[in-house]
């Protein structure tokens, strides 16, 4: 479903009833359905819901998304061994490099509706969108196979099937111990239908508040894998591409389409409330000076 939005007041409305349908269907259901909410925002209807190590491929001839990755990883691992610390799970390495700007397969989402507004209320020149994406939200707990997903870039630059060395190393984890028979006779030496059948929802994961704006962005992620690929009845193989969300999702709840009319006002108001770049990214000193500057710019004496 999708609603046009000219107003931070019509947008607001707009999320209470998402909120009340969402409450309504938890009263009504056991704690192992409870639902949630999460939004993002993005500033222009064109972009795709992508995170950025998927973006600006040329499929046809470009270096493998697990290859980038690693180079990626590796180098800010050298380089800020400090930072991005060898004992940080999967997960919570991945959260802090997409919040230093280093690309990632995660997208961030956050459970405040008006910060998705924030960022999708640049660029006057173009329509945003805020997507309200529906999870169940009993299960806080990243099982070992989301972590497995987020270092699948360890099996980069193998010269056997890195999706063969990817299940095995799932299979490996102690949390498998008892599972492994079962789940070896549903699937294939490499795993393929097994894993395809792990991701066919969309994966949302938290990590550890490690960094000021993490706290107060609100955020959490959806974790992309990479798509597999079948051949014949058997075999599978990692793709080298990351696929996006279609905007048709079903769990994608509604759509807000932030008209580019109203998004200067929206900015304003979103400002009086406490939503800017200062308040979100606080830890930013080079912002908070920007700020300061702007401020006050704005007063006459």
């Amino acid at each position: 479903m999708t609603k046009e939005i000219e107003t931070i007041e019509e947008f607001i409305k707009e999320s209470f009833v998402l909120q009340e349908e969402i409450e309504g269907y938890n009263k009504g259901w056991e704690s192992t359905h409870h639902k949630a909410l999460v939004f993002r925002g993005q500033s222009s209807e064109a972009y795709e819901l992508l995170p950025a190590i998927g973006r600006g491929r040329e499929f046809s001839c470009d270096i493998s998304i697990l290859n980038q990755e690693r180079n990626l990883i590796e180098m800010a691992k050298y380089k800020l061994p400090h930072i991005f610390r060898s004992d940080l799970l999967p997960i919570d390495l991945l959260s802090l490099l997409q919040h230093y700007g280093i690309p990632t397969r995660l997208l961030d989402v956050t459970s405040n509706p008006l910060v998705a507004l924030y960022f999708a209320s640049f660029d006057d020149s173009i329509d945003g969108e805020v997507f309200a994406f529906e999870y169940n939200d009993s299960d806080k707990t990243n099982y070992p196979v989301i972590n497995a997903i987020a270092e699948t870039y360890k099996f980069a630059f193998t010269t056997s099937n890195p999706l063969s060395l990817f299940f095995r190393a799932v299979l490996n984890q102690p949390y498998f111990n008892e599972q492994r028979g079962q789940l070896v006779d549903r699937s294939n030496e490499y795993g393929g239908a097994w894993i395809k059948e792990c991701c066919e929802k969309l994966i949302f994961v938290n990590a550890i508040e490690q960094i000021e704006r993490q706290k107060l962005q609100q955020g959490s992620y959806i974790l992309f894998p990479n798509q597999i690929t079948e051949y014949g009845d058997t075999d599978f193989c990692f793709n080298k591409i990351i696929k996006p969300i279609d905007k048709k999702d079903e769990q994608i709840k509604k759509v807000f389409v932030i008209k580019k009319e109203g998004k200067s006002e929206i900015r304003k108001k979103l400002e009086f409330l406490g939503i800017s770049e200062a308040t979100l990214f606080a830890d930013n000193i080079d912002i908070i000076c920007k700020n300061i500057v702007e401020q006050c710019r704005k007063i006459r004496i």
